[in-house]
């Protein structure tokens, strides 16, 4: 049992999760939970964590501003997969240690991905509603048997989509800027029995064009910001199936909203926003768009396997380098 520190945890999902809780507990004396039902901002951030020397942190902006405030501070540990809410550079500089396990909620988030491709093939995005306004709607939709599937980045959740979609008999197309060795690509296909071919790495203006279904699964960087912009959606084919379940802000939602707007074919399925909670977002007006709200990791498992991650990063942790 851990006496000397105190450990903060931000996320609202670990707080409200017993057996986290309680794991959590078992392991230090002084825990603070997020028990408040909203996520923390700038002062009341900062006022939540400033007794904290450990932290975790799930969806919460640890900015400068926040960060030079947290005197004692020297764990961060990530509750989720992405890293973009932390300033890594500030965190380096000011030695705190981070605790980090990529892709440990990959199997929650690609089967929203999966849920999301599939709803707007189906076009069944509005059906209930349809029916209690008492239009029997029977909209055709379409199979995802066959399809070419473009992935925007092809990490841990990439990977994982691509093995739930192999018994559809799909082609799956990649851009990534890491360039995969042929060795590479032969471990992935044997890890995930793949058949062969059955996964191709392109340049980006090669998924765009030959995609049925596109599904975003990059980081949010500095260079990956607005990366699918007014240009890229008009070299997708105007039935296009766009799924997001990354990051808001790699695709850039004013033009999305042109695009789909002059494309009523076509569909987009996002869990991730620019801003959130979302509010008054005139996507949601349009008929061809369906969102949820960023819930693709709020599984039972997802939480459970995040949450246990973080916990083993508030002591296993590493320096910034």
């Amino acid at each position: 049992m851990n006496t000397i520190d105190t450990v903060a945890v931000t996320s609202r999902s670990f707080s409200k999760n017993d057996d986290l809780v309680k794991n959590l507990q078992s392991k230090y004396s002084s825990v603070i939970f997020n028990n408040f039902g909203k996520t923390l901002h700038g002062d009341e951030l900062v006022k939540f964590l400033m007794p904290a020397t450990k932290a975790i942190i799930g969806i919460e902006e640890l900015t400068e501003s926040v960060l030079i405030r947290l005197t004692k501070l020297k764990v961060v540990s990530k509750y989720g997969v992405g890293l973009n809410n932390l300033d890594l550079d500030l965190l380096k500089k000011r030695n705190i240690r981070l605790g980090f396990t990529p892709g440990v909620n990959k199997q929650s988030v690609a089967e929203l991905t999966l849920t999301l491709i599939l709803i707007g093939l189906k076009k069944i995005q509005d059906n209930k509603t349809d029916i209690i306004n008492g239009n029997w709607s029977q909209e055709k939709g379409s199979e995802l048997y066959g399809k070419n599937i473009g992935l925007l980045g092809f990490g841990n959740i990439g990977q994982k989509l691509a093995s739930l979609l192999q018994p559809f008999k799909c082609k799956i197309l990649f851009f990534d800027d890491k360039k995969f060795s042929k060795e590479e690509i032969s471990d992935i296909s044997s890890k995930f029995n793949f058949e062969p071919n059955f996964i191709n790495q392109m340049s980006l203006k090669q998924v765009l064009k030959e995609s049925d279904i596109l599904s975003i699964h990059l980081p949010l960087t500095v260079y990956t910001q607005n990366i699918i912009s007014l240009d890229e959606l008009n070299e997708l084919r105007p039935n296009v199936c766009i799924v997001n379940t990354a990051r808001g802000g790699i695709v850039n939602e004013k033009d999305l909203y042109i695009f789909l707007s002059e494309n009523p074919c076509s569909y987009a399925g996002f869990d991730v926003y620019k801003e959130e909670p979302v509010k008054n977002n005139p996507l949601f007006k349009l008929k061809n768009f369906f969102g949820t709200s960023h819930r693709s990791g709020l599984t039972n498992e997802g939480i459970l396997s995040m949450g246990m991650a973080a916990i083993n990063g508030l002591d296993d942790n590493i320096n910034i380098t």
